[in-house]
């Protein structure tokens, strides 16, 4: 990438963000992050403010941009922040980016593979029917829906990612949640559903997709981030019990089952593959040792 390209990053204090700022660092890539928390590394700025933010777009005039800022808890409540903030903060941000001089060769949205119909035995692939079955994935479908009246003049990639996990991430979110019980060797863990099979990459994988895609100049696609593999959480289980050689008890709760479970959701990774020249190359084992045993850094 030429040094006098700039990559602006939304959400850079979440969980993938600070994964993109550290792997850019370690790329040499240079990266301005919009921060709406007051952290020391970033631009401090309101998405949901437009006249902060298309001061502050106007003055950095970045050549790509990666927006991962959203709320993405699926369970987050209330649900009407998902369209304030996933649909209104980036309305804000397109209608800035458009009043640029020299428009951004390359604008990455994150949306989600909740958009998506159970898979069951079939890998999702981009064109396959699009059912959000929660709040969350039907605020992304309005983003996408959104950002297809400018594409003719955005240069518009929209990553439908599928689970991803790694150190760092809170335990609001499965994955951890699993791993921190088997770390400190709680005796009971309570579940939901453990038969649901989902497709999990790891954060490392995830970050330099993205900062891949921020390389990639006037193009408008969809593009799943995915493994390709569907993996149960009771296969989860399992491995976390082979590393740790700890069994917790496992109860299964009603209060952490979800309404309109999504039994199983598999990515096709083969367009993504065509476009990175990569895929993934963390077994979920490779991941869930790492969580388990090493300290974040």
């Amino acid at each position: 990438m030429n040094i006098r390209e700039r990559i602006l990053l939304t959400g850079h204090s979440g969980f993938t963000g600070r994964y993109i700022v550290k792997t850019a660092k370690f790329l040499g890539l240079d990266v301005v992050c919009l921060t709406d928390n007051g952290t020391s590394n970033g631009v401090p700025i309101d998405l949901m403010s437009y006249h902060e933010l298309d001061e502050k777009i106007q003055e950095l005039s970045p050549t790509a941009i990666i927006h991962l800022a959203a709320i993405s808890h699926v369970q987050h409540q209330p649900a009407s922040d998902f369209y304030s903030i996933n649909v209104g903060g980036t309305r804000n941000l397109i209608q800035s980016l458009l009043r640029m001089k020299r428009s951004p060769t390359s604008c990455i949205f994150a949306s989600t593979a909740n958009l998506y119909r159970t898979s069951d035995s079939n890998a999702l692939r981009e064109d396959s029917e699009i059912k959000p079955v929660n709040d969350y994935g039907l605020s992304k479908k309005c983003m996408e829906d959104m950002l297809a009246f400018w594409e003719n003049k955005l240069s518009v990639i929209i990553t439908r990612p599928f689970n991803y996990t790694g150190i760092g991430q809170s335990e609001k979110f499965l994955i951890p949640k699993i791993v921190g019980h088997y770390r400190r060797r709680d005796p009971l863990l309570e579940l939901g559903n453990i038969k649901v099979r989902r497709d999990f990459s790891d954060v490392r994988f995830i970050s330099e997709a993205y900062l891949r895609l921020a390389m990639i100049k006037d193009m408008s696609f969809t593009v799943n981030l995915c493994s390709g593999r569907a993996v149960s959480i009771d296969d989860i289980l399992k491995i976390c019990e082979e590393i740790t050689q700890f069994s917790p008890e496992i109860v299964s709760s009603s209060r952490y089952k979800r309404e309109n479970e999504i039994m199983t959701l598999r990515g096709d990774p083969s367009f993504m593959k065509k476009i990175l020249g990569f895929s993934t190359r963390y077994s979920i084992r490779d991941t869930l040792a790492w969580m388990i045993n090493e300290e974040v850094s």
